[in-house]
């Protein structure tokens, strides 16, 4: 289950504990994949990337308007 949805589905239900434990493996899958320890350094780091992809992907979007006007 994606994160996203498992943060969704925990916050519909607080009290469901199916929904503690997808959140809790959804955590534990993300640290595993991210070589870090524990779910704050993940956060932070997938925090970093999407800034820095995201001003990427900003960066050539501008590129290619100016490729397109020229």
């Amino acid at each position: 289950m994606p994160h996203r949805s498992a943060w969704t589905a925990l916050l519909r239900e607080p009290a469901n504990p199916l929904s503690y434990r997808r959140l809790d493996d959804d955590a534990c899958a993300l640290c595993v994949l991210m070589g870090q320890r524990n779910a704050a350094d993940v956060v932070a780091q997938a925090e970093k990337l999407l800034a820095r992809t995201t001003a990427e992907k900003g960066r050539r979007r501008a590129g290619h308007a100016r490729t397109l006007i020229s």
